[in-house]
């Protein structure tokens, strides 16, 4: 759910919105119908329901938004009362607190158009993972090689003993 105008100037301020429960969606749309730059990033995850594993698209910070707005025409008050839109998140002074642009900017250069996180592709041998979607998700691994086609080979303990396993590099994210 990526709403970022072309147009948009260079010096627009980003603020961190508090969406209400579940009514992101409705957030958006708010803040579109305003004239606001809004910033929300995805990221794929699997979800398991009913015994049935489904990839899905779930917020990199859910419940919250980043909204861009001009400095020089702040219209906090629309903001607040805007459908789906719980609070504008405040510093210790009881002002909008500004989200550093570096921040924001190195976010989207790792979306896709549509809002989605590419994945980590520098991954190299000895890098601690996890599995984001697929059969092994939630797994914590040690990739052990890269083949010249870009798949991975994880170790993964299960099953009493260490397996080796090929996972596709989308569905890793890189451990800290």
């Amino acid at each position: 759910m990526l709403s970022i105008r072309d147009d948009r100037p260079e010096d627009v301020a980003w603020h961190l919105l508090l969406c209400r429960p579940n009514q992101n969606h409705i957030a958006a749309r708010s803040l579109a119908r305003l004239d606001a730059d809004l910033f929300m990033p995805w990221h794929r995850t699997t979800r398991r329901w009913r015994g049935r594993v489904s990839e899905t698209l779930a917020p990199v910070f859910a419940g919250y938004a980043f909204v861009g707005i001009s400095p020089a025409r702040p219209n906090w008050s629309a903001l607040r009362t805007a459908p789906g839109v719980a609070r504008i998140v405040s510093g210790q002074d009881g002002q909008p607190a500004r989200v550093p642009r570096t921040v924001v900017d190195g976010l989207m250069r790792r979306c896709d158009y549509d809002g989605v996180l590419r994945p980590d592709y520098d991954l190299k041998s000895g890098d601690r993972v996890r599995v984001t979607c697929g059969p092994f998700a939630e797994f914590v691994s040690t990739v052990e090689s890269i083949d010249a086609d870009h798949r991975v080979w994880l170790l993964l303990d299960m099953l009493g003993g260490t397996r080796r396993v090929q996972v596709d590099q989308t569905m890793l994210r890189r451990r800290a």
